[in-house]
């Protein structure tokens, strides 16, 4: 049986994904799935060999049709969750998603607190390779502080 903060948690996650869905319309893009009952689950997402080379599932998938691209969003809701082992392979295999397709090639979002921006930036540029640095993205949450 969960318990209470179990619950909690779980609540306060589905309210980040959905602030990031909101996000994600609100910059005019489709969102395709999300991690919500209201909508359909994103797909898996193959791991070429980033980490435990499991699949990894984005917690928001959509289409920028602007950029003709994919674009994934993921919720970091505190300092731990941003560069632990699965999510530096989360980070790896979205934006590894279709990287040989140029402009087009996938878009991830990252939300997380505004107190974590700096921290994130410096994590993404020590841990993700520069290439990718233009294509992942910090979203930066009006409900966490």
């Amino acid at each position: 049986m969960p318990s209470t903060n179990d619950l909690q948690n779980q609540a306060n996650k589905e309210d980040l994904i959905a602030e990031l869905v909101d996000f994600f319309l609100a910059s005019n893009m489709t969102v395709e799935g999300a991690q919500l009952s209201t909508y359909k689950p994103p797909p898996a997402i193959i791991n070429n060999g980033f980490g435990d080379s499991r699949p990894r599932y984005p917690h928001v998938v959509g289409l920028d049709s602007a950029h003709q691209r994919i674009a994934f969003g993921l919720v970091r809701p505190d300092r731990e969750s941003l560069d632990s082992e699965d999510s530096l392979t989360e980070y790896n295999v979205f934006l590894d998603h279709n990287a040989e397709k140029g402009s087009a090639a996938s878009i991830v979002y990252v939300l997380l607190p505004p107190s974590l921006l700096h921290e994130f930036t410096g994590l993404i540029t020590h841990y993700v390779h520069r290439d990718y640095w233009h294509r992942i993205l910090p979203v930066s949450s009006r409900r966490i502080a």
